[in-house]
């Protein structure tokens, strides 16, 4: 028991750094002052450019998947390698470094399951690109991707814990967007604006 709330707690304290802020720090900025003020990849690309964006994504990507990696090494209760990967998650969207503000977790999320489902994982990637070319949003690219691997998670026979995790950690990131771009996101989802709920960051 003690074991797996380490693993927890230093979960958490890993996912809640966050290179956007260190890199616009770098350059004396304050990355949630710029752009749509989120701390994730997307924004570091449209304030910081494409160098930045690229290492942000490396960085939380791979901090989830050492997360999962470490738990699994070190032979860590099953339970806790799923608390782990929402309390990554939870760390990075909300830091206690910076005030519990952070990015909205889709980085985070690939990272987990690159460990934990990688083929899945994979696979969900056209559903990325497609979603990205069809609607020309980001967004929209993100939540075909989670509708393909939550999908992909139940139609081929996966646990229950590794099925629920999955949900889980998709709600939380459309929980998190929603919650940093209430004001101008609920009218637009009221309104079924898809094209405007697609360029809200």
């Amino acid at each position: 028991m003690v074991l797996g709330i380490t693993v927890v707690v230093v979960a958490y304290l890993v996912g809640a750094i966050l290179p956007g802020h260190i890199l616009a720090r770098m350059k004396g900025r304050d990355i949630s002052t710029m752009g749509s003020g989120n701390i994730g990849a997307l924004n570091a690309l449209r304030s910081l450019g494409k160098r930045a964006a690229a290492v942000v994504f490396v960085v939380d990507v791979g901090k989830a998947s050492l997360v999962m990696l470490l738990v699994i090494a070190i032979d860590a209760p099953d339970w806790s390698m799923y608390a782990a990967a929402l309390a990554t998650m939870l760390g990075h969207n909300f830091s206690v470094y910076v005030g519990f503000r952070g990015g909205k977790g889709a980085a985070v999320m690939t990272g987990v399951f690159l460990i934990l489902l990688p083929y899945l994982t994979l696979l969900s990637v056209p559903a990325l690109i497609l979603g990205y070319l069809i609607f020309r949003s980001a967004l929209w690219g993100m939540v075909m991707t989670f509708i393909c691997i939550n999908t992909l998670t139940i139609v081929t026979g996966q646990s229950l814990a590794d099925i629920v995790l999955c949900l889980a950690l998709t709600l939380l990131v459309g929980f998190t967007h929603l919650l940093r771009a209430f004001e101008i996101l609920w009218p637009a989802i009221k309104r079924l604006d898809f094209h405007r709920i697609g360029q809200i960051e």
